[in-house]
């Protein structure tokens, strides 16, 4: 199996449903008490970064 160090995708898993790959400026799913809270990959990814 290779990784890709610059590969910023999410793999997002949920019961009963097939697995979704999100990119971007896609949106990522939130805990329905989290409904008014948007994060995108990128900015999960923004918030990865080491400076």
């Amino acid at each position: 199996m290779n990784i890709d160090p610059d590969d910023e995708s999410v793999s997002i898993f949920q019961p009963d449903r097939l697995p979704e790959v999100k990119y971007n400026t896609d949106s990522l799913p939130a805990l329905s008490v989290l409904s008014d809270w948007q994060l995108s990959v990128a900015d999960l990814f923004n918030w990865l970064k080491f400076s």
